[in-house]
């Protein structure tokens, strides 16, 4: 009977001890997750507080263009001018960013800080060289003309649809520019007597001159580019190639 006593008294022990060891355990590990989720939680909130910020500057960016385009429509502010680049000869020296430059007939502008020549790849081209015009001057009877030569006639300027094109004014010339015209004395009034001659005007600026051409392919138009960086009037070329391509045709047909 004291035997049997002894066993009985030592099994609540290890009972107890089991349990404790199971509930260190439990706190453990509900700790070590609850770590866990802590830290997950905060890189979520992050992420998401960076996103909100994000899209927060974006919306304060689209408010201030809205106010900036509001602002011009009603007339409190002036929209910003656009300005026509500068266009001047390439020369041996390091051109920047952004500047435009005639070469060889066509037009670049620079991609980057360079002193290499265009074409290259530090240049953008923005308008090939074509086939243009060739004055020739007054026109001569006895002398070859090819397409897209520009003679003189009685004042009246010319240009040959296609090569050898025969006599001017002919089938195989278009007309550029006629001769302008006076009127008579009974259109602007019998003269008076010359007056006296007055005092010698200031110097005047120099003539603008062509330096080089810009073509605009999708209108059919050449555009000259003066020598004040400015472009001149434009030329129209549609009607001469509609005709040079209709009699093109036509001789192919024949």
């Amino acid at each position: 009977m004291p035997r049997q006593l002894t066993i009985a008294r030592e099994q609540p022990d290890t009972a107890a001890a089991v349990t404790n060891e199971q509930s260190d355990w439990l706190r453990t590990y509900l700790e070590t997750e609850r770590k866990n989720l802590h830290s997950a939680l905060g890189e979520l909130l992050a992420i998401e507080r960076q996103k909100f910020e994000r899209k927060t500057n974006e919306f304060e960016l689209k408010i201030a263009k809205l106010n900036g385009a509001v602002d011009i429509l009603r007339g409190a502010q002036p929209p910003s001018p656009t300005k026509f680049p500068t266009i001047k000869a390439w020369s041996d020296a390091i051109h920047y960013q952004g500047e435009v430059v005639t070469h060889n007939g066509s037009t670049y502008q620079a991609q980057r800080d360079t002193a290499h020549a265009p074409p290259s790849p530090e240049w953008t081209c923005l308008a090939a060289a074509g086939a243009g015009f060739r004055i020739c001057g007054t026109y001569d009877v006895h002398k070859k003309y090819q397409k897209l030569d520009v003679v003189i006639v009685n004042g009246s300027s010319f240009a040959a649809l296609n090569d050898n094109p025969g006599p001017c004014p002919g089938d195989d010339w278009r007309l550029l520019s006629g001769r302008g015209s006076r009127g008579g004395k009974g259109e602007i009034g019998e003269r008076g007597p010359r007056g006296e001659k007055g005092e010698n005007g200031a110097p005047g600026a120099d003539a603008l001159t062509i330096t080089s051409w810009m073509l605009d392919r999708a209108r059919y138009r050449a555009i000259p580019m003066m020598s004040n960086g400015k472009p001149g009037p434009e030329l129209e070329l549609r009607g001469l190639f509609e005709q040079f391509f209709s009699k093109t045709a036509s001789s192919n047909k024949g």
